[in-house]
Formats: structure tokens, C-alpha cells, sequence
């Protein structure tokens, strides 16, 4: 058991850290973050609209269109806003104009989602064009730089303006991305959205199941063990895929529609990210009964930022990271509490994801807010967070009756060094 769990972290862990510092890795998950204020700023929009309460509901009815103008907007058009991101990462990645890489590939997803019609319907640029966009947008960047390392690119005397200069030079280069697109989409007629789509489906799929997800809680958690930032590397993953799900969730509430999706954005935080990363809070409320000095300070340092999500501090500093005392309830505790928080939406004791918060919204407020207004699932945040303490508690004693020892054998090894004033008398001998 011993030598597959050294197997385990010395091999498959820094693997997948590698694989997660690869530099499309890095983009998308960059270039992801530029969906954060939009998607944000349309829940509000939701949150408002759909209280789940009568008397708000007739209330404000008469306005209630006006409200789901901004979330419809907003997340209508969530694809377009993902490839413009994409595309901007990439540019900087590749070292290509920013300006140009970032507008050719925009435009070259615009052009693979033209319908059988050959016009663009602006329903296909939400979340069912994500994963399109982020590979249009990738392969056209990577067409862009193959382009531009071959020197095939108009090259004008230094007199002529920088702006001018840039968009003579991206000519070439971005008539071949684009030509490709066109020729694929308009010329085979082949439809590259459907094609991308069904590539995705197992991710998708599994994702959207109770077992995918708690591999993706898994793989998070166990990296973040050996000291690697499991959310950035797993994270990248998950991320459109669960954005493309709240987005789904979003859109068929604002037609009077039930939530489809669990596993929305924002479902980790009904366990995995319960103050953090390893529903870290619970961890640093059991510091409270902490008789170690070291420990009382760590409480001190981490649980501000834990009431904020914010992990770092107790995860280096206490550590959590390679700690094998704390390694059971830190994967484990998430793990269950998510489990849990499938079948409670599932069965509907608590409502599904219908609106993205900022992820540094303390634990119950957040659950109140994700879920449209629902107080049962703020209450059941609330539970998660005593199962998060009780289920730390014995293994943080462990620690700190371990670093009480430490502490008090420190304090008697001061007291036996204290020299003995009796030893200290003057044996000088004074002067005539």
C-alpha cells in the first residue's frame, strides 16, 4: 500500500502538474477568468429577477423582461466572450500583436459557427459554442505563429505608422487562418461546431455525473497534498465544462424553466471550497481549541482569509501540504460533503446552481445567492461547515498536543540553560 501511494505522488501528481504548466493549459485557463465580471454581473440581474418569493414575483413582473435583458445578453453570448479571451491569451503566449491575434481568431470562430444557412444565429454563441471557441481560437493562434515564424508577412518601410505596419503584417497570416475556416465550414460544409461537440461529449458527460465529479474533487485535492495547485491544474478542465452547464441552468430559468445541470459553476463550493480549498475552514474554527503557540497563530493568520475562501496561508503555512496527519480528512471531507450536496440537489431538498457569485463569497452567503434565493441550501452550508469541523478535529488534536510537547520541551531546555548566579561571583583581585 506504502509503495503505490509513494507511486502515486512521486509519478502521476507531478505528471499532471507538468501537464498543467503547459501553455495552452496556462490559456485556458487565463483566458477563461475574462468571463468572471460578465457572467457575475448577469446573475445579479438573475438573482433578482427569480426570489423565490410570491409576493416579489408579482411584484416585479411588469419589469422582469427588462431583467433578463441583461442576463440574456450576458450569457448569450458567454462563447463570443470565451474567444475573445482565448484568443488574447494566446497572442501573448505565442508573442504575436495582441490586437491582430486577438481579432483574427475571434473572427475565425465567428466563421465556424455560421449555420446551415450560412448566416450566424446568435443563439449558438452561448454556452453550446465554449468548447468551439476555444479551439478555433487556439488552432488559428497556432496557425497565426506558424505564419509569422516563416516570415510570411508583408514587411512595410519603417515611415509607415505602427498601426498600419501591424495590419499589413497580419494580412497573410490571417487570410490563411481564416481561409481554412471558410473553406471547412463553407466550402465542405462541414458543421465544425457539431464536430467539436461530439468530441467533447465524454468530457461533458462525465462531468455532469456524480463519479466525474468526484474524480475532478479527487485529482484537486491530491495535488494540492504534494503541493501543487490542484484548482489551476484540474481546474482548467473542469471549468468550461461547468461554466457551459450554469450558463444552461441560467438560460432555461430565464424561460421559466427548471435548472437542468448539478454540476454547475459554482457547485464546488457546497464542500470542496468551503474556505478554501480541502473545506479548509473547518480546520482553521478547530484551531480555536488550540493550547499550542504556533497553532493560536496560525488561527490568528488563516481565518480571515478562510471566511474568504483564501486557502494559502493554512495550506503553507500550518501546512496542510505534504502533511500525512491531515491528508485523510483533507480528501476525504470534500469528497463526502460533495457527494451529499448531488443527491440534495438532485432530489431537490435544496436548489441547483442558477448564478455565478465571487468566489470569495463567505460560505452560506454564497450557497443563498448561487441557488437564486434558496435558504435551505444556505442552511445545508452551515451543516457542511460543523461535518467539516467535527471530521478535522481529532487529527488537528493530534497536531497540537504533538506541538504542545514540542513547545513545552523547548520551554524546560530555556529554563536549564539559565545560568546559576552563585557560579557568578567576583574572584578579581582589586588593586593596592
Amino acid at each position: 500500500m506504502k509503495s503505490i501511494i509513494s507511486g502515486f505522488q512521486n509519478k502521476f501528481l507531478p505528471a499532471l502538474a507538468k501537464f498543467g504548466n503547459l501553455k495552452y493549459m496556462v490559456v485556458l485557463r487565463d483566458g477563461m477568468i475574462i468571463t468572471i465580471p460578465f457572467t457575475i454581473f448577469g446573475s445579479i440581474f438573475m438573482i433578482v429577477a427569480n426570489l423565490p418569493f410570491t409576493w416579489w414575483a408579482d411584484f416585479i413582473k411588469p419589469i422582469s423582461g427588462y431583467l433578463n435583458a441583461a442576463v440574456t445578453v450576458t450569457f448569450g453570448i458567454l462563447a463570443l466572450i470565451v474567444a475573445m479571451g482565448i484568443s488574447y491569451q494566446s497572442a501573448k503566449a505565442n508573442k504575436l500583436d495582441t490586437m491582430t491575434g486577438t481579432v483574427i481568431p475571434t473572427v475565425a470562430f465567428l466563421l465556424a459557427m455560421l449555420n446551415n444557412k450560412l448566416t450566424i444565429d446568435p443563439a449558438d454563441l452561448g454556452s453550446g459554442g465554449i468548447f468551439t471557441a476555444i479551439v478555433i481560437c487556439i488552432i488559428t493562434s497556432e496557425i497565426i505563429r506558424f505564419c509569422v515564424a516563416r516570415n510570411w508577412t508583408i514587411e512595410l518601410p519603417d515611415s509607415v505608422p505602427p498601426a498600419v505596419a501591424k495590419s499589413f503584417s497580419s494580412l497573410i497570416p490571417g487570410s490563411i487562418a481564416l481561409f481554412l475556416v471558410w473553406l471547412v465550414r463553407v466550402v465542405l460544409h462541414v458543421n465544425i461546431n457539431s464536430v467539436i461537440q461530439l468530441i467533447f461529449s465524454p468530457l461533458v458527460v462525465g462531468l455532469d455525473s456524480i463519479w466525474g465529479i468526484e474524480l475532478a474533487i479527487f485529482l484537486v485535492v491530491a495535488l494540492w497534498v504534494v503541493g501543487v495547485h490542484g484548482t489551476n491544474v484540474i481546474g482548467s478542465i473542469y471549468t468550461p465544462v461547468f461554466l457551459s452547464f450554469l450558463t444552461a441552468n441560467i438560460n432555461a430559468v430565464a424561460k421559466g424553466h427548471a435548472p437542468v445541470h448539478i454540476a454547475a459553476d459554482g457547485f464546488l463550493n457546497f464542500g470542496l471550497t468551503i474556505g478554501g480549498t480541502g473545506a479548509i475552514l473547518g480546520l482553521v474554527l478547530c484551531m480555536f481549541t488550540a493550547k499550542s503557540k504556533r497553532y493560536k497563530a496560525m488561527r490568528n493568520l488563516g481565518f480571515m482569509p478562510s471566511v474568504f475562501n483564501i486557502s494559502e496561508p493554512i495550506m503553507f503555512g500550518l501546512p496542510v501540504v505534504l502533511n500525512p496527519t491531515l491528508m485523510v480528512p483533507f480528501i476525504v471531507t470534500p469528497m463526502v460533503l460533495e457527494f451529499i450536496t448531488y443527491y440534495l440537489m438532485k432530489f431537490g431538498v435544496i436548489g441547483m446552481i442558477v448564478a455565478q457569485v465571487p468566489w470569495t463569497t463567505p460560505t452560506v452567503i454564497s450557497g443563498f445567492l448561487m441557488t437564486g434565493g434558496d435558504w435551505r441550501a444556505a442552511v445545508w452550508q452551515l451543516i457542511e461547515l460543523i461535518i467539516a469541523v467535527a471530521a478535522y478535529y481529532p487529527f488537528f488534536k493530534v497536531l497540537d498536543r504533538q506541538e504542545l510537547k514540542v513547545e513545552e520541551a523547548e520551554e524546560a531546555e530555556k529554563e536549564n540553560m539559565v545560568p546559576d548566579d552563585s557560579m557568578n561571583t567576583d574572584t578579581s583581585v582589586k588593586g593596592a
